[in-house]
């Protein structure tokens, strides 16, 4: 994520929702705010406290490796899992008989 300069103006409130902090320290996320964001369990928040006392949260988003399938581009066609497995067992295998002939 980029970050520009920060102005010295505040920026306008586009959304705003109330929690309350619980016995043992801990903070609801209100649904429309959890909506708004995609926040899933198992996703980071970083509060940062400025100066003046105003808080952010920065969010970091943790994906499933199903969702990022695809991600990243290549010049070669999808190749099944399975078939992948059968080449590095067979690869392993001649490696295992390649050492067993050497000793």
């Amino acid at each position: 994520m980029e970050k520009g300069n920060v102005s010295a103006q505040p920026s306008p409130i586009v959304m705003k929702a109330t929690s309350k902090l619980s016995s043992r320290g801990q903070v609801v996320i209100p649904a429309e705010i959890r909506k708004t964001l995609g926040l899933a369990e198992g996703d980071d928040l970083t509060f940062i406290v400025n100066e003046d006392g105003e808080i952010k949260v920065e969010v970091t988003k943790k994906y499933r490796l199903s969702q990022l399938i695809g991600i990243l581009k290549t010049n070669q066609p999808f190749r099944p899992v399975e078939e992948i497995r059968d080449e590095v067992y067979r690869t392993m295998g001649a490696k295992e008989l390649k050492d067993g002939e050497e000793n």
